[in-house]
């Protein structure tokens, strides 16, 4: 395996100080493949660390439009880019911001055939969408592939966060929300810019730490941020033996332990 360049030691430095960050961690963050499907205000901000870090290949999905009443939470955007294409604007500004990571564009909504598809070849997932089918449709995927999952969600005061691996039997998303009802969009029942950050970036130090393999991580915990009032609390998550999704794998899970 090569060595870093003189190049990534330097824009890598700060991380490479840690400790628990080593050259041949920095190498396998540069060899990662990690899909981040939605990029408003959630997306941008995790996109945008992960570049940073140096996550070697970006899949950017979302078949949004950048709007005037985005520009305060999703970050990657201007007003000059109004009306163009968010997967579009995002590639530029990351592709800008490191030059040396490889970034996918996918202007469109995925749907489930074309997330298993695409995860075969992804080491993580990450939900930054805004709504429950969405989420769903993520999850079941992750589910079939087996692979690693960490959905962040925030609408008003609140945000959660939820991180998944699907071989270790700790029930899914689908587990969470049986009954499903889209919940209404930022626009409907408000939102400040800096709640939205506030979960993307949790979301994506777990990301990291995943990536990395460093550190606890909550699998199967869900995570509840009550902005307003500045409390925080974790629940853990129970299998639904009635559950389609996670228990219907069950014997794939039980395989790749």
């Amino acid at each position: 395996m090569l060595d870093l360049t003189p190049a990534q030691q330097l824009r890598y430095s700060a991380q490479l100080l840690l400790p628990e960050v080593t050259e041949a961690q920095q190498r396998q963050l540069l060899k990662a493949k990690v899909l981040i499907v939605g990029l408003g205000g959630l997306g941008t901000v995790v996109a945008s660390y992960l570049a940073g870090a140096g996550v070697g290949h970006l899949l950017l999905a979302d078949d949004d439009r950048v709007s005037v009443s985005n520009l305060p939470r999703q970050l990657l955007y201007s007003s000059a880019e109004v009306g163009q294409l968010k997967v579009d604007c995002a590639k530029a500004r990351l592709q800008a911001q490191n030059p040396d990571i490889v970034i996918t564009s996918l202007a469109r909504r995925l749907s489930l055939p074309d997330l298993l598809a695409l995860l075969p070849e992804v080491n993580l997932v990450l939900d930054c969408t805004d709504n429950t089918s969405s989420r769903l449709a993520i999850n079941q995927a992750c589910y079939l592939r087996q692979v690693p999952l960490i959905s962040g969600a925030a609408s008003g005061w609140q945000g959660q966060l939820l991180a998944l691996k699907p071989w270790q039997g700790q029930g899914c998303y689908q587990c969470l929300y049986p009954d499903w009802q889209d919940s209404p969009s930022c626009l409907n029942s408000g939102i400040l810019g800096p709640m939205v950050g506030a979960i993307a970036c949790q979301q994506a130090l777990m990301a990291l730490k995943l990536l990395l393999q460093i550190g606890d991580m909550p699998f199967g915990r869900l995570h509840c941020f009550d902005g307003l009032h500045g409390q925080s609390s974790q629940l853990q998550l129970q299998q639904d033996p009635a559950c389609p999704v996670c228990t219907l794998n069950s014997g794939l899970a039980a395989s790749n332990q």
